[in-house]
């Protein structure tokens, strides 16, 4: 049973939302008023090339609690959550897309685990209720996959952008100062996998009957946040990889120099110039690889560019 008295901060990002926000906001107030009497709704636009932002900016005259946030340049998904985290002052912080592919009437089950002790909650789509495209669901695959091997996510644990976390969560998310936040890479190095939980929720097609806004290349860029701002696998692959061709380099050397020595075959200066390129080309990506290393700690711990372009706000 849901305790009334708790507050919820209901986080969307939104894109080219004209047409579904007023239903969105329908359902997802219905609900929250259902299980909190203290809620509000942060609306993060992510510079929309339509009427979303007068959309949005109706719904705020009309209800305060609607919180709306206007960012000059469009910045992706990614970005738009973590500004509504940003901006979330409840007890409880739940994320959700504006398409209504997932039901705003599936909160509860969020609410009552963190309740129950979970301070982080994820959405699981069974495979079968899947309705996005067949690409969509192989970079989904693959960023799970890939979340698994870098931080630790167990294989069986569902990923969705509908998530709730509790206000100390938030923020830290919040404290992120770095230009490529991955909303969900955040939330496992912020909690141990302990202390979250997994509920099955549903999933529909688009409100609006149109294609995904979250192109491929959009899906892409998110992987790479993932890859390059939460990893070092691709540097630690250079250099085993400097490794390998410099141990092949010294075996060529070799090779070319007992044939130079022990046959006719001999090309004017071929055989120290093909040494001398093998050899100092394994060594170059070394290292590079091992500079590589050192640069990306430094990244780590050292960026500190501008994440929201914001341009409008209404949040009180």
């Amino acid at each position: 049973m849901i305790d009334k008295t708790v507050s919820v901060s209901l986080v969307v990002p939104v894109y080219k939302s004209a047409s579904t926000l007023p239903e969105f906001y329908a359902r997802a107030s219905a609900t929250l008023d259902q299980i909190c009497n203290d809620w509000e709704i942060i609306l993060i636009d992510d510079a929309s090339p339509d009427q979303t932002w007068c959309a949005a900016l109706t719904l705020h005259e009309k209800d305060p609690r609607i919180k709306i946030v206007r960012f000059a340049k469009n910045k992706g998904q990614q970005h738009a959550t973590l500004c509504g985290i940003t901006y979330a002052r409840k007890r409880f912080v739940v994320t959700i897309d504006d398409d209504l592919q997932c039901f705003p009437e599936d909160l509860p089950l969020f609410i009552d685990l963190l309740q129950a002790g979970s301070h982080v909650v994820i959405g699981k789509i069974p495979k079968a209720e899947k309705q996005h495209s067949a690409w969509r669901n192989l970079a989904s695959r693959l960023n799970q996959k890939l979340i698994s091997k870098i931080l630790g996510k167990p294989t069986s644990f569902g990923l969705s952008s509908y998530r709730a976390m509790s206000q100390q969560v938030a923020k830290q998310l919040a404290r992120y100062q770095g230009s490529h936040p991955h909303v969900a890479a955040m939330l496992f190095n912020s909690v141990p996998v302990s202390m979250m939980a997994n509920v099955t929720i549903r999933h529909a097609s688009r409100a609006d009957g149109g294609p995904s806004t979250y192109t491929l290349g959009k899906m892409f860029q998110t992987l790479s946040f993932l890859i390059v701002n939460y990893s070092l696998l691709p540097l630690r692959y250079v250099v085993i990889w400097g490794f390998l061709v410099s141990a092949s380099s010294i075996l060529f050397a070799v090779f070319v120099l007992l044939r130079t020595l022990l046959t006719d075959h001999v090309v004017p200066g071929w055989a120290s110039l093909a040494i001398l390129v093998s050899f100092l080309a394994g060594n170059i990506l070394l290292a590079l690889g091992v500079q590589g290393e050192y640069l990306g700690r430094l990244v780590e711990n050292a960026t500190d560019l501008g994440q929201f372009p914001i341009i409008e706000e209404h949040v009180e």
